[in-house]
């Protein structure tokens, strides 16, 4: 089983606005309340393609209840910390004249006792499953050191640990070599303190990743697909255009997902690859994780082109 964890997992409240005009009043057109936080995402993803998955983390209040209940509703598995804290809300606008849209996310916050609690529930997990999925921001109260801690222990046991994160948790996260990690390219340019232009900076990218003791990275390069690469061989994966549906947020908890199910199933560094970055692709263009499907992933792995770089 996959287990995904979601330390600051948040109540996503989308808007949706003809125009967001700034000091003045508002008229909402649509309203959409969500169970959001990434490793929930990354659930939710893997409970539609019917892969055995469980959701972990903390939640708190009347927010986490009504998280728990939509997980439920929707058949993904979940077994959650309580907190006394009150779980975040987000609040998410979206514009229908520009396609823009406008985050505005609280911290979130959780105890010491809530963190101790989650490290026993996890020492617990690690001993009965193999594939972890780390990703998200951390809530206020946790240390920095929270996903290389849990890495650390996930290790201890043989168990896989997929990361994705940014900034000081991922570069602290990154000393303890996780199994694989996917930053995106704006992540892995401020990483590296330079521009990526080519494949070949797409190479060295990785290698810096790989020097650290991961075993896969995978970049995602948005509209022009990815990059996965281990010691041994690395591809460039083109996936096909295609129209934005919705929106392009949560594509990357897709892509995840699709990391998760295929490490899980032993596939192939490449076929890995090709996987995630179409399962990316076809969220991109149903926009909606409940209607992707076999076929619309077919069709899209069809017309996904594969360039061997070493």
């Amino acid at each position: 089983m996959i287990l995904t964890v979601t330390l600051n997992p948040a109540l996503d409240k989308i808007i949706i606005l003809d125009n967001l005009k700034v000091g003045k009043l508002n008229r909402v057109k649509d309203t959409t309340v969500l169970a959001g936080g990434k490793g929930i995402n990354v659930s939710e993803v893997l409970t539609e393609l019917e892969i055995e998955n469980k959701a972990i983390g903390i939640v708190g209040g009347n927010n986490g209840r009504r998280i728990t209940s939509m997980l439920e509703n929707r058949g993904v598995k979940s077994d959650f910390i309580w907190s006394d804290f009150e779980t975040r809300q987000n609040l998410k606008i979206k514009e229908k004249e520009t396609n823009r849209e406008t985050e505005i996310n609280e911290a979130g916050r959780v105890s010491q006792e809530n963190i101790n609690d989650f490290i026993k529930s996890f020492e617990k997990a690690i001993k009965k499953n193999k594939t972890f999925v780390l990703s998200g921001s951390l809530p206020t109260g946790v240390d920095k050191d929270i996903y290389a801690l849990l890495i650390e222990k996930a290790k201890e046991e043989e168990a896989k640990v997929i990361l994705d994160s940014s900034g000081e948790e991922f570069k602290l996260a990154l000393k303890k070599a996780p199994y694989l990690v996917k930053p995106n390219l704006e992540e892995i340019e401020n990483l590296l303190g330079r521009k990526i232009n080519n494949n070949a900076d797409l190479k060295k990218g990785a290698k810096y990743l790989l020097d650290q003791g991961v075993n896969i990275v995978m970049i995602s390069l948005g509209a022009k697909g990815a990059f996965i690469a281990s010691e041994a061989e690395g591809y460039r994966i083109y996936t096909p255009q295609v129209k934005v549906s919705q929106t392009t947020v949560g594509a990357g908890d897709t892509m995840v997902a699709g990391l998760a199910a295929e490490i899980d199933d032993n596939q192939s560094l490449k076929e890995t690859g090709i996987f995630a970055a179409t399962l990316a692709t076809a969220y991109v263009k149903i926009g909606s994780i409940a209607k992707i499907n076999d076929k619309l992933i077919k069709r899209i792995k069809n017309s996904t082109k594969v360039e061997k770089i070493y």
